[in-house]
């Protein structure tokens, strides 16, 4: 079987192993690293043989159209090297049966840790005193950036998820009392509540659940209006919640803090104590490593016609 790989990064993170894991299986690597419309890969629609795409979402500008694949022969699977796939148009690949995966829970550990990185700068202001370049009139910056301590705090996790499990033994680590609302997942390390209450009642809030029609609809703009001024928000599921009504409660002294994943440039863009850096969450060593280990591990399933992580 042929494996396109569509990825920039491939070659500085694909080792020695699993190149090797790879060839036992008889996968033929043919690797474009350079961007470019797929359809300007000629070998890509030449001859008959079997052939899988994975494709790195940062490639095709994280748009991959029906058009792009649908002409491709012999194409067995759409391998995605992300977790989300809401940006694979798949209606011709349910139509032709052309599974399309993802991969799952390489980037956990990352993303817990990249919140809880927020938690800390927001809850000691850290945006406020970067953007202000750490002003320090003994007489008034004390009290002005005066931070709040996180021990003793309780954090509230919406979704208990992988990431918010992950989230959620950070916190407990801190010191902080961990409360959840989960859908279905149960864990009696923590305490179980409304979402009601979590809103009303966490000093710092995670929301984790995936991002779908359902869940959009999940936090409303009453349960936003609710929180605690004292608070603090930290959105790491890419504009999850009604966003600009929470950077208007910081502006106006009505939410402590906000984070949430901004574009490049963002960070000193908004009134009072919000952290917007780019979607750095994943991006370790070790979640990207895991990431093109897990791509490899799809592609040999394949190869034995097998598709573990089918998403259509």
């Amino acid at each position: 079987m042929k494996a396109f790989i569509f990825d920039p990064l491939w070659s500085n993170l694909v080792d020695k192993k699993i190149t090797k894991k790879l060839a036992n299986a008889g996968i033929e690597i043919i690797l474009t690293t350079e961007i470019s419309p797929l359809s300007k890969n000629t070998k890509l629609f030449e001859g008959s043989e079997d052939r899988i795409i994975c494709i790195n979402p940062d490639y095709v500008g994280w748009k991959l159209k029906n058009s792009d694949y649908k002409d491709i022969p012999g194409l067995k699977g759409i391998f995605t090297e992300s977790t989300g796939f809401e940006w694979v148009e798949h209606e011709a690949a349910d139509e032709l049966g052309i599974p399309v995966c993802n991969i799952r829970n390489f980037s956990t550990q990352a993303v817990a840790e990249w919140a809880t990185t927020m938690m800390f700068n927001l809850a000691r202001q850290t945006p406020l005193l970067i953007k202000n370049k750490f002003p320090l009139d003994f007489d008034k910056d004390f009290i002005k950036y005066c931070g709040i301590q996180l021990k003793g705090k309780t954090a509230g996790i919406v979704g208990l998820g992988h990431i918010g499990s992950a989230i959620a033994e950070i916190c407990k680590g801190v010191g902080m009392n961990v409360v959840y609302w989960s859908k279905s997942s149960t864990n009696d390390s923590y305490q179980q509540v409304t979402l009601e209450n979590l809103m009303e009642t966490a000093d710092v809030i995670f929301p984790t659940v995936a991002k779908n029609e359902e869940t959009l609809k999940l936090i409303s703009d009453k349960h936003i209006r609710s929180v605690k001024e004292s608070a603090i928000i930290v959105d790491i599921a890419h504009l999850f919640l009604n966003g600009e009504l929470i950077l208007e409660m910081v502006k106006n002294g009505k939410l402590f803090g906000y984070g949430f994943e901004g574009n490049p440039g963002d960070f000193e863009n908004f009134v009072g104590n919000v952290w917007a850096a780019p979607e750095y969450a994943w991006v370790t060593y070790e979640s990207m490593y895991n990431s093109v280990e897990k791509l490899a591990e799809n592609i040999i399933y394949a190869s034995n016609n097998e598709f573990p992580n089918r998403i259509n």
